[in-house]
Order: structure tokens, then sequence, then C-alpha cells
């Protein structure tokens, strides 16, 4: 499986890393996971230095409604995408795809960059 995650309670903290490509059913586990453990209002960081895009515009569609259909109200938390000295544009445009409007996101070359900024970032607002 290219997508793994942590979640960590208690400094409202995801990290996920992602190898190869990633698929529409990997990404709706993600999202499940994150629903179920409360935590779509914390910072996050995508680790896709070894991740590639693959999502088509019909699976950024589906992704979409699979995000408006869980009903959550409150502000997704800041998130820091981790492409390493080469960047990952495709991916990096994938991922803005399936952001809301106005979400907090900043790209960076290392994770230890992307901590930085987000241990001085808020979490977003619970549901």
């Amino acid at each position: 499986m290219p997508l793994h995650w942590k979640i960590a309670p208690l400094e409202h903290m995801v990290v996920c890393v992602a190898e190869g490509a990633v698929t529409i059913d990997e990404l709706m586990a993600y999202f499940a996971a994150l629903d179920a453990a409360g935590a779509s209002n914390y910072r996050k960081i995508l680790d896709a230095t070894r991740a590639t895009a693959g999502l088509s515009e019909a699976d950024l569609g589906r992704l979409a409604a699979y995000a408006r259909s869980l009903g959550w109200q409150g502000t997704p938390g800041p998130m820091a995408v981790v492409t390493g000295t080469g960047g990952n544009e495709p991916l990096v445009a994938n991922v803005k795809a399936m952001l809301r409007l106005g979400r907090r996101m900043r790209e960076f070359q290392t994770i230890h960059e992307a901590r930085q900024w987000l241990d001085g970032e808020q979490p977003g607002r619970p549901s």
C-alpha cells in the first residue's frame, strides 16, 4: 500500500507518507480514517518525495463528492507537502485540486522545514 499515515491526537498532527502512485481507494481510506479519528482539523504533513500523481479528473470529482458527503463543518488544518529537492508539481496539483478553497497549504523540500512551519500554525476548528 503506497499510502501510510499516523494520527497523533496529542500533537493534533497527521503524518502521511505516499510512495508510488496513490489510488483513489487509498485516499478514500485515508479520509475515512481521519473522519473516524476526529482528525480532519489536525495539522498535516504529506511526504510525497517518492510519490507520483495518478488521479484522473473523475477521481478528483469523486473525492470531492465523498468529502462533501461526510458533512464535516469544521475548518481543516494546515497542510505541508514535502516534495524533496526535485519538487513534484503533478502531485502538488492533484493535492491542491482536493483542498477546500482558502485551505492553508505550503510546499517544502524537507520534512524538517514542514514541521517547523506547522509548529507555528494552529489546527483548524473541529466540526
